[in-house]
């Protein structure tokens, strides 16, 4: 069993951060409620995830808990899966200094960037120089899920 433990920023400028070379990911959701069932290509890997509601209730400012399996598939199978689900979504992933990962969406979420940081501990990541961002872990519609089906949630 794997629990992930993160935190997601909503990142408002990059101040002239030069990105590292990310990772295309195209992903869908096959499910709409109860256990989150993700499809995913990653570059020309394919991927299948369910993600589980958090068992337990969390305290406001608290890191987001919660049970994650994932597993590869053929990406012929990721990329049909894809076209059978109803909410997608298109980012390119950049692995930042420390661990953040900092998505980059396409298309219709356009100008959204978000950044994930996971831990152990659900610690707070290194403050990135120049990068200014708000913690949005306890607001849900910065879920891909949530973004996939409704579109960016305006900021406030």
């Amino acid at each position: 069993m794997a629990i992930e433990i993160e935190r997601k920023y909503r990142v408002r400028t990059l101040g002239g951060l030069s990105l590292p070379e990310g990772v295309r990911i195209e992903q869908g959701y096959l499910t709409k409620s109860g256990c989150t069932v993700r499809v995913r290509t990653k570059g020309p890997r394919g991927f299948l995830t369910l993600k589980f509601p958090a068992e337990k209730p969390r305290k406001a400012g608290a890191p987001l808990e919660r049970r994650e399996f994932e597993y590869e598939i053929p990406p012929d199978d990721a990329r049909e899966l894809l076209g059978l689900s109803r909410f997608t979504l298109s980012k390119t992933r950049h692995l930042l200094p420390g661990g953040v990962e900092l998505d980059v969406f396409h298309g219709r979420h356009e100008g959204l960037v978000l950044a994930e940081y996971e831990s152990a501990d659900g610690s707070q990541p290194e403050p990135i120089p120049g990068v200014e961002w708000v913690e949005v872990t306890d607001d849900r519609r910065y879920s891909n899920r949530w973004i996939a089906e409704h579109g960016v949630p305006p900021e406030e």
